[in-house]
């Protein structure tokens, strides 16, 4: 069974560094994880500064009719989080939308209620947020030799870190897509100001940096929880799910492609 350990934040301003080899270095795990740190967080910053973040592709949200509980399913796809993440959920999730419980061990870490309290119904209705997180999983456990003379007990260490996600049900859009959603209609504006001249020329303003971000969801959809049940009073109503605030990331294939779609 594998074990959940948590991601690392990147902060905005941190300094990378690699390790720089040299004959008869000694060498340590410290030094094979600052090898690897180096790489990560140049991908990460490479992502948020140079692509964004928000669902690539995939990640659809949709209701299970036949299931006894409100229950929604997660489908594969690829999306880039807040802090540069790449986040890819190779299989179908369904996840329930009370107990946040989902049918895949390595992708949650259990008891995993939904965030935050539920908020009040309006006209009936409850608003949740789909939305999911990159994670890791220790894997593989090996035996490991004692130290000294050998008379201590053999213990185990996990000998991979395997990329995964973790998803919830969150109550509140979270203050990155807040946010984002700002910093886009800003930088519209300023477009839009600009004159026919400036955009011939393409002498386009230079964008801020975004901000760090302090939380790393990217929500996937919204889904409407109606609290009321049919005429027949039987069976409740369906779920609506609507991915008005999906932030999407647009691949570079598809901005190629722009030109010739739009009219």
């Amino acid at each position: 069974m594998s074990a959940m350990i948590e991601s690392k934040c990147a902060c905005c301003g941190e300094t990378v560094e690699r390790i720089r080899y040299f004959p008869r270095q000694l060498l340590t795990a410290d030094d094979m994880r600052a090898e690897q740190e180096y790489v990560r967080e140049k991908m990460r910053r490479h992502n948020r500064f140079l692509h964004g973040w928000g669902v690539v592709c995939g990640c659809t949200v949709e209701e299970v009719v036949d299931a006894k509980t409100r229950q929604v399913r997660v489908c594969p796809g690829y999306a880039v989080g807040p802090q540069g993440d790449e986040i890819w959920i190779n299989d179908c999730i369904v996840v329930d939308l009370k107990t946040g419980a989902q049918d895949q061990p390595c992708s949650v870490r259990w008891p995993c209620p939904p965030v935050g309290d539920m908020p009040g119904a309006r006209d009936g209705n409850v608003t949740a947020y789909i939305a999911v997180r990159y994670a890791e999983c220790f894997s593989r456990p090996v035996r490991v030799h004692p130290a000294g003379c050998g008379c201590d007990e053999t213990g185990c260490e996990y000998s991979r870190i395997r990329d995964s996600f973790e998803i919830k049900v969150l109550w509140q859009l979270p203050q990155s897509h807040l946010d984002a959603k700002e910093d886009d209609a800003e930088w519209c504006n300023k477009l839009h100001k600009l004159g026919a001249a400036e955009r011939r020329v393409h002498q386009l303003p230079i964008p801020p940096c975004p901000e760090c971000a302090s939380d790393p969801w990217v929500v996937l959809a919204t889904v409407i929880i109606p609290g009321a049940q049919n005429a027949a009073g039987d069976q409740p109503n369906r779920l609506k799910v609507s991915y008005a605030d999906c932030r999407v990331l647009l691949p570079t294939q598809r901005l190629q492609l722009l030109p010739l779609c739009l009219p």
